[in-house]
């Protein structure tokens, strides 16, 4: 009879791995808190010790991450050690020296394949590959390409406004960020491609991928920890998924539309489609298949993730920008008074819309537009860079080489020192070349877009859209909201970009014909 006071040989070794593995753990925690190049920053403990402190936050509490580097600023400083190897920043006076006074500065490569592709121009790590990869974006956005394709953003307006119009006959509650969303949607596609996936001339505003997109949002903390996931689910049965987790199951209808963005890429590559498509102007991936960049950039795989990529920027924050903009505008009736007798003055003709370099020097629109942008932020997510051979400087600290260093536009749009009343819609904060009390331009901390190198490269875009379809929604009709308030639209939760409290039914309004 075996005597159980004697230890097995394999239970011997799983209590010295064991052993082993806690005091790897013990000098890991003592390491990081002590003797880390980082570890004369100030922050918690518990942050310093393990990215779990993020994760508890991000993935746990969902979406929160974001709200409580705003907490420890609060109780460090301004400068706060977030995790056991990246810094961030909470001051508005840094944002240029972050973002645009170094040209080397690349992005933080953790952060880089939150999406399960780290192969697209905005992704991309190193500033070399990445102005290669963006150089021949860059004339596609210009404004003066924007002003050409800017007939097709007509279409798309004058589709909307019919589909709006059907709701003042039927008397229906209308999903206003539904329509925005399959408004920005068709003027993406249209742009990349040519085609359109026709949202706006659906019954209801269909969306075809905006929840898929979504899901892949709320994903993103938890892929950021464990970037495997994306493997382990396209491993799992697609039908068990359906069943089980039906908000994950759409991802695989996001990698249904990349394999058809990729098969359009393959047939412009194949010759079968021209460089100018039926809707009559260049797009953008027939430009980019033209261009020169380098043979391994110009790969279909790589491309359809840059459509997708392209086309979910696109669509996101755009019309979430449009949401909050025409939310404020309804809920400030004097705002509103101004908007629309700016508009009558301009546009004698409702039917007859003006083109948006008219647009854009109404001062009263504009100033809306910025403001409605400014509140809806644009990216809610920190946006690190690392200095990967020289030491960054913030005030009297030195920050080592090769430390993930970040910010977060959220902070600097919302900066009480910098905008009175942040929270607040106020247009005419942005009127008559406004100053900051410092003296100082307000334009320099307006950042939805970002600055430098790696800024949103599609800005025009975005303000044409904004410009035409506010001129046209405020023009042609009158809103109602339709139990909807201030918590639909302000941000409650970080999935990259602003997520309003989960339960949101979005942005509802009754519609009636506005008199000429």
């Amino acid at each position: 009879m075996e005597d159980p006071s004697v230890t097995r040989p394999s239970e011997r070794m799983v209590g010295s791995f064991a052993a082993l593995y806690i005091l790897y753990l013990f000098c890991l925690v003592i390491y990081r808190l002590y003797f880390s190049p980082l570890a004369k920053f100030p922050g918690p403990k518990l942050a310093a010790i393990s990215k779990w402190y993020e994760f508890y936050y991000d993935v746990i509490l969902r979406g929160q991450f974001t709200f409580q580097i705003q907490r420890m600023h609060k109780k460090y400083g301004p400068i706060v050690r977030i995790n056991p190897f990246e810094l961030h920043i909470e001051d508005s006076s840094y944002w240029d020296e972050l973002y645009t006074s170094n040209k080397e500065y690349e992005r933080y490569a953790w952060m880089s394949g939150r999406f399960g592709a780290n192969t697209t121009t905005s992704s991309t790590v190193k500033s070399d590959l990445h102005s290669i990869r963006r150089a021949p974006l860059n004339p596609m956005f210009s404004k003066r390409s924007i002003t050409k394709f800017e007939p097709i953003v007509h279409e798309k307006v004058e589709l909307l406004s019919k589909g709006i119009a059907r709701y003042d006959v039927s008397g229906s509650v209308l999903p206003l960020n539904s329509a925005f969303n399959a408004f920005a949607g068709d003027v993406i596609a249209s742009y990349c491609f040519g085609f359109s996936y026709n949202q706006l001339e659906s019954t209801d505003f269909h969306d075809n991928f905006h929840p898929a997109y979504e899901a892949v949002r709320k994903l993103a903390h938890f892929s950021l920890q464990f970037p495997m996931v994306y493997i382990a689910l396209g491993l799992c049965p697609r039908r068990l998924m359906k069943v089980l987790t039906p908000n994950i199951y759409k991802m695989f209808e996001l990698q249904k539309h990349r394999q058809d963005l990729q098969g359009k890429i393959k047939n412009i590559i194949d010759g079968h489609e021209k460089n100018r498509v039926n809707s009559g102007h260049p797009t953008i991936f027939n430009e980019l298949l033209q261009s020169n960049l380098p043979p391994q950039e110009r790969t279909v795989r790589r491309l359809g993730s840059e459509a997708q990529q392209m086309i979910g920027a696109g669509v996101e924050t755009v019309a979430w920008a449009l949401t909050t903009t025409v939310f404020h505008l309804l809920n400030n009736p004097s705002k509103l008074k101004t908007l629309r007798n700016e508009l009558e003055k301009a546009i004698p003709d409702p039917a007859a819309l003006p083109n948006s370099l008219a647009l854009e020097k109404l001062p009263y629109l504009a100033a809306c537009a910025k403001e409605g942008v400014r509140l809806s932020t644009g990216v809610s997510v920190r946006l690190p860079r690392v200095s990967p051979k020289k030491p960054m400087k913030y005030r009297n600290w030195v920050i080592p080489p090769g430390t993930p260093v970040s910010m977060t536009t959220l902070d600097v749009l919302r900066d009480e020192q910098i905008f009175t009343d942040p929270t607040l819609f106020i247009p005419e904060r942005w009127l008559d070349n406004p100053k900051t009390s410092r003296g100082d331009s307000l334009s320099r901390y307006y950042v939805p877009f970002g600055k430098g190198p790696r800024m949103c490269i599609g800005i025009n875009l975005a303000y044409v859209e904004l410009h035409l379809a506010l001129a046209m929604l405020f023009r042609r009709f009158k809103f109602e909201l339709y139990e909807t308030d201030i918590s639909d639209v302000e941000i409650a939760h970080d999935f990259f970009v602003p997520q309003p409290k989960l339960d949101t039914k979005g942005m509802r309004v009754k519609v009636k014909l506005a008199d000429s």
